[in-house]
């Protein structure tokens, strides 16, 4: 079996890592060097179980850092005083004050973009990806499984783009973008 000392300093690195950004957080100032000591040390651990044995390592390595955080919010929110300021009682929007239009269909719009429309892209993003893939010399096992793994995270990217535009103009915009890689495909025939 091989040495587990990198896991053991990648280990140690990390939670070292954690330790450095909890003393430099608690400054009333910000510290750019503890912060980049604090990351270093933690990038320092992520590498060192890769190294030492690939995603497994890396797992491994991350989950002492994952700990050490956890221990140390414990016992930061246990310690702390309750603050001052009440709580805000703001709304966020999501229904109009009294007397305002209600504005159904720009909400019912917005609802198709962002759900049906970047929902669809995302899975022909996807399918796609696969079909590159599988045009590269991937098995298809591997092909399908970056398909369903991409779906999701294409999804959020795009529905975050759409509610993050202030116009319509904008989220079309968006959305045609988004759609240019599909074209070649669709070209190429991966998408019938």
């Amino acid at each position: 079996m091989e040495s587990s000392a990198p896991l053991v300093i990648g280990s140690l690195a990390g939670v070292a890592g954690v330790g450095v950004l909890r003393v430099a957080w608690a400054h009333k100032r910000r510290s750019h060097p503890l912060n980049l000591a604090g990351w270093l040390l933690i990038l320092v651990g992520a590498v060192c179980g890769w190294a030492a044995a690939g995603a497994w390592g890396l797992a491994v390595t991350s989950l002492w850092p994952m700990g050490a955080a956890m221990v140390l919010l414990a016992f930061s929110g246990l310690g702390s005083q309750p603050g001052k300021q009440r709580a805000s009682n703001r709304r966020v929007g999501a229904l109009p004050d009294r007397g305002e239009p209600l504005r159904l269909a720009g909400r019912i719009l917005t609802f198709v973009l962002v759900v049906l429309a970047a929902a669809t892209l995302g899975v022909g993003i996807a399918v796609a990806v696969a079909g590159l893939a599988l045009m590269a010399g991937a098995g298809e096992a591997n092909a399908y499984s970056l398909a369903l793994m991409l779906m999701p995270l294409a999804w959020a990217v795009l529905a975050y783009l759409l509610l993050m535009q202030p116009s319509r103009c904008g989220q079309a915009k968006v959305l045609a973008v988004a759609s240019l890689p599909l074209w070649p495909c669709v070209a190429m025939g991966l998408l019938s």
